[in-house]
């Protein structure tokens, strides 16, 4: 009984320790959160610059930062940009629903997925098969530069859709609603 007891209280010991550093891990995170994002205005893409996403299918989809969206070339409809990796379960639920709003939206709306992550093209194309990615698939050193002209992603599945005039229309961070997507796709493209 005593060995019981004693076992215990070393266990409540190491659960206390433990809360303690939890709380510290927090506040560092915090603090490491905020230096993050001074770095990235510090730096943030300039008005004007130029962005040329490589697609998977070869062609490029050029944008041009402005104030408030992007200027994107021989474009007439709305844009949603999934920021995902191959890795990220989330993102790969999301594809189905993305597949559903690329063919039901096909003549209003470009969905391209950013890939943020460092994969060969064929290991990407076999992704794409595996999954049937129905919608564009930007691959390249381009895409973290685009990433830092939005703000920076932080956080697995990101979105953020801009209207046909490549003004910002909405944000999404993790995994989104198909409904909530379709709601906000429509007011894009009206």
């Amino acid at each position: 009984m005593k060995f019981k007891n004693l076992s215990v209280a070393v266990l409540a010991i190491f659960l206390l320790l433990g809360c303690e550093n939890k709380e510290s891990s927090k506040d560092s995170a915090k603090i490491d959160t905020n230096s993050t994002e001074s770095n990235l205005a510090q730096n943030a893409v300039k008005v004007d610059e130029k962005i040329d996403l490589k697609l998977l299918s070869n062609e490029i989809f050029s944008l041009q930062k402005r104030e408030n969206g992007f200027d994107i070339k021989d474009n007439e409809k709305a844009t949603l940009f999934v920021f995902w990796a191959t890795w990220c379960p989330p993102c790969k639920a999301e594809i189905p629903h993305l597949n559903n709003l690329s063919e039901k939206y096909k003549k209003e709306l470009n969905i391209i997925a950013v890939l943020l992550e460092d994969k060969n093209e064929d290991e990407i194309k076999a992704f794409a098969q595996k999954y049937q990615i129905k919608y564009d698939i930007a691959i390249g050193e381009s895409n973290y530069l685009f990433e830092k002209a939005i703000g920076g992603i932080f956080a697995l599945p990101s979105s953020a859709l801009f209207d046909k005039n490549g003004d910002y229309a909405s944000g999404y961070k993790g995994l989104v609603p198909e409904e909530m997507l379709e709601r906000d796709i429509q007011k894009a493209i009206e």
